[in-house]
């Protein structure tokens, strides 16, 4: 009789592929492959995390939990070049062949077909051959059943709730929405959005033909609209395609009349005869308008009150503010890494609660990277290989705060890295939160992005009554930067260098920890500069990944322009010939 299952590895093999791990119920390392590969939004099989996930399960019997199975992702599975050729293409690595127009048309069909019984035991199969795993310890699930998974299995939340998805599209499903028995910590799915009415695939289909990256650049789609005039809904063509209308039992059934093969030409036509702005203020109307009310008929359909929410669509902070306003709405979590980046972790955690049967254990920390102990333990020999200058602050929270209120922009590289897009004070770039002249610097000199793109807030917790105008109390306490909030005028002025045009902004609120060294610098900026707060974006140049590793960290400070770099209890400080050994 075989031994119980001691782990679980969570594998996504598509865009954002990543592996997440499970020992004993517990999370205890998640990585993007991204990150250690170099490879921004990397696609494939994500081996290097996978060694990783090996390497920590140590020899504990494993069961293994891919994602999604429908006829898209095993036909790329079967040939790999296809997945590589799109990556390529959607990065705009490559300009387009003659034939894109027509593949563009299959994928799009292809994409709309749902998985069946046969294509889950040919990925299975396939995954135990390419994980090299016995294909009774391989478990398939669904890509919206790991989206679900992910939304509802890190809270803790002490009553009954509703999981919601909205994302591109996978097995068939652009959405679902699944109860959640707090009893039993079970998901029973009671709604299912067809991969016809995507607002996933509609915001994707905008961005591209804004020229921008789809799957990557929707964040600046919603940036953009915050600078065109509020378009009336009478003429949005956008909002006359979707219908939203109550279904069997009051739940809400979503439709789009134009077809997912058809979409990118509807959108070009639009696009055509319309200014950028007004285009990307028009496609976000549209899913304040949906996504709000969507949720607000299942608040109403199913008398529940708190509920998750992942999937690409729940990336959108400022529909999620919408959302947590809704009066039938007490409680929104949404999942950090609430894209396709989470899907490995979301498989993980089903899996976990379907074979072992015992609900995972919750958290609220997403910095689930490799442990590396002091990234600075080797800053000397780092130090002196790429001739920067190394001292060791007796407390590395203070000397950042300082360089901080003094002016200076510091790299912030401390403990394990983050899972999902956000800095969440492991791997960031700071600056003074009311400095306009911080942002500029760095949007167009540092960080190198388009310029209408804004930066967020880190502040203390204690700090959001007086700068957010609609923070309510603890229920809104926002930990994973997954929500926009409008500011006070205090708050304006404060967050000065962190706040859109239309006066909101997506803060990261830090609660009291002295243990923290994140809640340390914060809490001394705030002594030094009279708030708590400041800008804080990822520590990456523009269209590269964060870094896990050290080394990977201090090459990206040496192809930066910033001075100071904070690697564990290290500071590095440039010399004006600063240079990496590694290229």
């Amino acid at each position: 009789m075989s031994r119980p299952y001691e782990a679980v590895i969570g594998v996504w093999d598509g865009h954002d592929a990543g592996a997440a791990l499970l020992v004993d119920g517990r999370v205890v390392l998640a990585l993007n492959e991204e990150r250690l590969s170099g490879r921004k939004l990397d696609v494939g099989l994500p081996v290097r995390a996978l060694a990783a996930m090996r390497a920590a399960a140590g020899t504990r019997r494993v069961a293994w939990a891919p994602c999604t199975s429908d006829p898209a992702k095993t036909l790329t599975r079967t040939f790999p070049w296809m997945k590589e050729n799109y990556y390529r293409l959607r990065r705009r690595l490559e300009p387009p062949g003659p034939m894109h127009g027509l593949t563009q048309r299959a994928k799009y069909r292809l994409t709309q077909w749902p998985t069946s019984t046969l294509l889950r035991a040919w990925a299975r199969r396939s995954f135990a051959s390419l994980l090299d795993a016995p294909s009774r310890d391989v478990f398939l699930v669904d890509h919206h059943e790991a989206h679900a998974a992910s939304a509802a299995y890190w809270p803790n939340w002490g009553t009954d709730a509703l999981m919601v998805t909205l994302d591109g599209i996978g097995d068939g499903e652009s959405g679902s929405v699944w109860e959640w028995s707090e009893a039993d910590a079970s998901l029973r799915k009671i709604l299912s959005i067809a991969g016809s009415a995507s607002l996933g695939l509609f915001f994707e289909h905008v961005t591209n033909e804004l020229q921008m990256r789809p799957l990557e650049d929707e964040g600046k789609v919603m940036a953009l609209a915050t600078y065109a005039a509020q378009t009336p809904t009478s003429v949005n063509p956008f909002l006359k395609w979707f219908t939203l209308t109550p279904g069997e039992g009051g739940l809400p059934v979503l439709r789009c009349s134009i077809l997912p093969t058809d979409m990118a030409t509807e959108v070009g036509r639009v696009v055509w005869c319309t200014p950028r702005e007004q285009v990307a203020r028009m496609a976000q109307q549209t899913l304040e308008m949906l996504v709000p009310q969507f949720f607000a008929m299942l608040a109403v359909a199913t008398g529940r009150a708190a509920f998750g929410y992942a999937g690409g669509v729940a990336s959108n902070i400022k529909v999620n503010r919408l959302i947590r306003a809704l009066p039938g709405i007490t409680r929104l979590e949404v999942c950090p890494a609430m894209g396709d980046g989470g899907l490995a972790l979301g498989s993980a955690l089903a899996i976990w609660r379907r074979e072992v049967g015992s609900r995972p254990a919750p958290f609220t920390d997403f910095r689930l990277g490799t442990d590396y102990g002091d990234l600075g333990r080797d800053a000397e020999t780092l130090g002196q290989a790429i001739n920067a200058a190394v001292t060791r602050p007796p407390d590395i929270a203070r000397a950042v705060a300082e360089l901080v209120a003094a002016g200076s922009v510091v790299m912030w590289a401390q403990g394990r890295m983050e899972l999902g897009a956000r800095a969440l004070g492991a791997r960031s770039i700071i600056a003074r939160a009311d400095s306009v002249a911080a942002r500029d610097d760095l949007n167009l000199r540092l960080k190198r992005r388009v310029w209408f793109q804004p930066f967020c807030p880190s502040l203390l917790l204690s700090e959001a009554p007086a700068l957010l105008a609609d923070y309510r109390g603890p229920a809104d306490t926002n930990l994973h930067m997954t929500m926009g909030f409008a500011t006070t005028p205090a708050g304006r002025a404060a967050l000065a260098g962190a706040v859109g045009p239309d006066g909101s902004c997506r803060p990261q609120m830090v609660p009291e920890n002295p243990a923290e060294p994140w809640y340390r610098m914060l809490a001394g900026v705030k002594e030094l500069t009279g708030t708590g707060a400041v800008i804080n974006t990822s520590l990456n140049m523009h269209g590269k990944p964060m870094a896990d590793a050290a080394q990977g960290v201090v090459e990206a400070w040496i192809e930066s322009g910033v001075e100071h770099l904070a690697l564990g209890s290290a500071l590095f400080r440039k010399s004006s010939i600063t240079k990496s050994p590694w290229s």
